[in-house]
């Protein structure tokens, strides 16, 4: 039997679904992706229903129809990558499903997504709730994707980060062949694309062109950098406690200039863990982050080592997805049979 996994990702940004099939016969192998828009109405509800303070489905409706369109959107996407490949859907050893996340803390964390439902219609195992069961195992919770980090990048002699840029940044530090530590170390899309929605009523910020033209408010900047100083590692951030940065103080900045000064307090962050980390010469990106062009560049000035993405042996907007996958194969959550 070969261990055929299907990973399904949707993360902090909340504005697609990516999904991958996967082998882990051998050698790592990505054999067939997807990717669906959530959309804006779906991302501008979700952000309702968390400022709102709501915390499962079942006390919201806003938040159940949110659910719901979650729910219909991977039946969707599973369906798309089966019928795409040539592999049969019952040769799926697990369909790995990320869900949305609501709240989390190291005590508990709450995602929608209706498992047993996704699984009674795909006819698929469902493997999910992973950020609880790492929590039950004495885990934070978050990040969770370290674990594939070290199983595609960890070699012996070798010292390197791997940073993944979502909503949140989160990086892991493999040192040899072995996780030195792995944790979230600050904003990645989230107060980018916040910014965008706010004053441009667009989604992002394409390839940082209109941070470009910006300059930086070192005030600003300031208490950005203030507002964050006594965050160690290891955690799981929440980005509440970024969007609390954003307040009446950023009114009179002009968009060019905010958008600039986030680029920097972003890249900042990434920064502060590598030095942590002892700056490797090795770093690795992957994640919607790598697409803005201008943070990027930001970056490698600021680490002024060998910075390369993880497209050469996975596209970087599928890793978090394979990530899931990888958890699923090593029985990392709980599991949904169709009923």
């Amino acid at each position: 039997m070969r261990n055929l996994y299907i990973g399904v990702m949707t993360g902090t940004s909340a504005d697609s679904l990516d999904g991958c099939i996967v082998s882990f016969d051998e050698n790592f192998q990505l054999l067939e992706k997807e990717s669906i828009e959530l959309g804006k109405n779906y991302k501008k509800k979700y952000e309702d229903c968390i400022k709102a303070g709501y915390k499962t489905s079942s006390e919201s409706p806003d938040l159940l129809e949110v659910e719901n369109v979650l729910n219909f959107k991977t039946i969707e996407l599973l369906d798309r990558l089966v019928s795409k490949s040539i592999i049969k859907k019952e040769d799926i050893n697990l369909v790995a499903l990320s869900g949305q996340t609501v709240f989390h803390t190291y005590e508990k964390s709450y995602q929608i997504g209706n498992y047993q439902e996704i699984a009674n219609i795909s006819g698929m195992n469902i493997c999910a709730d992973f950020r609880n069961y790492d929590i039950k195992k004495g885990g934070m919770g978050a990040p969770l994707i370290p674990m594939f980090h070290k199983y595609l990048y960890a070699r012996k002699s070798l010292n390197r980060i791997v940073f993944n840029i979502g909503g949140i940044s989160n990086g892991t530090h493999l040192n040899q062949n072995q996780i030195s530590v792995a944790s979230d170390v600050g904003p990645g899309n989230c107060l980018l694309d916040l910014c965008c929605e706010n004053f441009l009523n667009m989604p992002f910020d394409d390839k940082g062109k209109i941070a470009a033209t910006g300059k930086i408010e070192h005030a600003l900047l300031k208490k950005f950098l203030s507002g964050t100083k006594d965050m160690d590692y290891p955690r799981a951030d929440d980005k509440n406690d970024y969007y609390r940065l954003m307040d009446e103080s950023i009114s009179d900045v002009c968009v060019e200039d905010l958008l600039r000064t986030l680029i920097e307090f972003t890249a900042f962050k990434i920064q502060e863990f590598y030095k942590f980390c002892g700056s490797p010469r090795e770093v690795i990106f992957h994640g919607g982050g790598t697409k803005n062009t201008y943070l990027m560049q930001v970056i490698e000035e600021k680490l002024n080592c060998d910075v390369r993405t993880t497209d050469n042996e996975i596209d970087s907007k599928y890793v978090e997805a394979a990530g899931f996958a990888y958890l699923a194969y090593k029985n990392l959550g709980e599991i949904f049979s169709p009923k």
